[in-house]
Parts: structure tokens; sequence; C-alpha cells
């Protein structure tokens, strides 16, 4: 199973977006969301939510 951490930080590069860009469409700072990426510290629930939406990553996949 892939981390989160590099599920974000790939979907984000695969968009061509900067840290800077995400944060601010998550409303957090560059250089937390730098924390997040790179495992210094940990997103709340809803910002982690907030971060997955704007990537349209689904965080509950559809079981089949």
């Amino acid at each position: 199973m892939e981390d989160y951490r590099e599920i974000i930080r790939s979907k984000r590069i695969a968009l061509g977006w900067s840290q800077y860009k995400l944060a601010k469409l998550v409303g957090i700072t560059q250089s937390f969301m730098n924390e997040i990426e790179s495992g210094k510290k940990s997103p709340s629930v809803e910002v982690f939510f907030r971060i997955c939406q704007a990537l349209a990553i689904q965080v509950f996949p559809d079981e089949r």
C-alpha cells in the first residue's frame, strides 16, 4: 500500500501544481504542505480531506 504522503505528492506533481498552489487552495501554508509531504507533520482529518478534495483523490474507494 502506498503512503498517503506519496499519493498526495504524486497527484500534485501530475497536475503540475506547486506545493504553494495546493496549500493556497487548501488554506494552509506552503511550509506546512512541505512538512506533510515530507512526513515531518501530519494533517488534521479536516485538512487531509481538503487536500484530497482539491486533488480529486477518492478517500473511500468503491467496494465491489
